[in-house]
């Protein structure tokens, strides 16, 4: 989960390395959050009560991948072409509450077929000889296997290997 304070440390830090480059003005830090991870970076006081306080050996180990990934994107610059691309996929996330769901007013869940968004957006990262170099994927999903295995998981390490095939 994206947040602040972790946002203004990386930002400060590139900054200083990238003089004029990269400022609060054009850099986005996102995220989202899971439930068999690290915990203890967020500013914000609820989610400190889960982790017992704030740790700053997290909030700093974020920031310093984060740093750390920025500086190797950056030199290894290069000019590349961007596409954009959709698919529907089904059985893959469920929505957490369907009662709450329900409690939409009808006309709002006849506009879609299903009770949580199945589409996934992937912008694609090519160099110049058509070789992929990176992924940016969109799907809404709860980032946690916790309540149905087959659920489709960024902590589930098998499909954090599996090689992308261009």
């Amino acid at each position: 989960m994206g947040d602040t304070g972790v946002r203004r440390s990386i930002i400060s830090q590139l900054s200083t390395l990238f003089p004029g480059v990269y400022s609060a003005t054009n850099v986005a830090f996102v995220g989202t959050h899971q439930h068999s991870g690290v915990g203890g970076y967020l500013e914000n006081l609820l989610p400190q009560i889960t982790s017992l306080g704030y740790v700053k050996q997290t909030a700093d180990a974020i920031v310093a991948g984060t740093v750390l990934a920025v500086e190797r994107a950056h030199a290894n610059l290069s000019p590349g072409k961007l596409s954009l691309g959709n698919t529907t996929i089904l059985d893959a996330n469920i929505n957490r509450s369907p009662t709450a769901y329900l409690a939409n007013p009808a006309s709002e869940r006849a506009r879609y077929q299903h009770d949580q968004d199945k589409e996934m957006t992937v912008l694609r990262f090519d160099d110049t000889n058509g070789n992929v170099r990176g992924l940016l994927s969109f799907f809404p999903v709860h980032g946690t296997s916790l309540y149905e295995e087959w659920l489709l998981s960024y902590m589930n390490v098998i499909l954090s290997q599996t090689p992308l095939v261009s």
